[in-house]
């Protein structure tokens, strides 16, 4: 590589890094990857019909998501795994695809209902989140937890960084002073943990969806839909904490 093409390059990271920090010294532009790790004992171990898949030996499930975001909106969608998938196993976790609009208060969501996608156009829901004063560490960032009860008997914890913005997270998650890097229900059943966050630049149109010539419901429509459909499958209580997760 000649001199000139080596101070390109250089000037070219120093720009990134520029354009993704306000004059606070917050990240504005960029992506993080998460890892997911599912306890499909503790997610689905009552479910009778369950008990003849999941063993202890395949109990957790290792899944990772990319979320690209700048000031306003944010993608949220699965990593493709290289390992074969075993079967019905593929099915026993979620890999949706979340657009967040913040400033629009808007989201649509590619939900991926065991093997077909699903389309959903609606509000970004508002979660009643409570700040402690619980810090911790998540990839060089200084992060808060905050819980939310999801319902009566599960909480979610999140930790949050302001030095990362917009208000944004893994799934539908949101509505707190800084991106989440690390979410996770109470009992461990579900885990997302931020691996890396970085400055880059963002891939063309990646904060764009396309609606056009697709079936949109509104969650209250699909999730009426599911129940009458899935009820012979599905608990109650089950469908409404998959869509909580939106």
């Amino acid at each position: 590589m000649t001199l000139e093409a080596c101070t390109k390059k250089i000037l070219a990271v120093v720009v990134v890094a520029l354009l993704s920090l306000n004059s606070f010294g917050q990240m504005s532009s960029g992506k993080i990857v998460f890892e997911r790790k599912t306890n499909l004992k503790k997610r689905l171990g009552d479910n009778p019909r369950m008990k003849n898949f999941i063993t202890e030996e395949n109990k957790y499930r290792i899944e990772n998501f990319e979320l690209y975001f700048n000031d306003s909106m944010s993608i949220f969608r699965p990593i493709e795994s290289d390992e074969p998938e075993q079967g019905m196993m593929k099915y026993f976790t979620t890999h949706n695809t979340v657009y967040q609009n913040v400033n629009q208060r808007e989201k649509f969501i590619v939900m991926d209902l065991w093997g077909n996608p699903a389309y959903i156009k609606d509000t970004i829901d508002k979660r009643d989140w409570k700040i402690t004063e619980s810090k911790r560490v998540i990839s060089g960032y200084n992060c808060r937890k905050a819980i939310w009860n999801m319902n009566d008997s599960t909480r979610i914890y999140a930790w949050f960084s302001v030095e990362v913005v917009p208000s944004i997270g893994p799934e539908g998650f949101g509505g707190l002073p800084g991106a989440i890097l690390g979410l996770a229900t109470e009992d461990g059943s579900v885990i997302y943990f931020a691996k890396t966050v970085e400055a880059v630049v963002l891939p063309v149109n990646v904060l764009n969806y396309d609606e056009k010539g697709k079936d949109v419901y509104t969650e209250d429509a699909l999730k009426a839909i599911l129940a009458e459909r899935m009820k012979q499958w599905m608990k109650p209580q089950d469908l409404e904490a998959m869509f909580s997760w939106l």
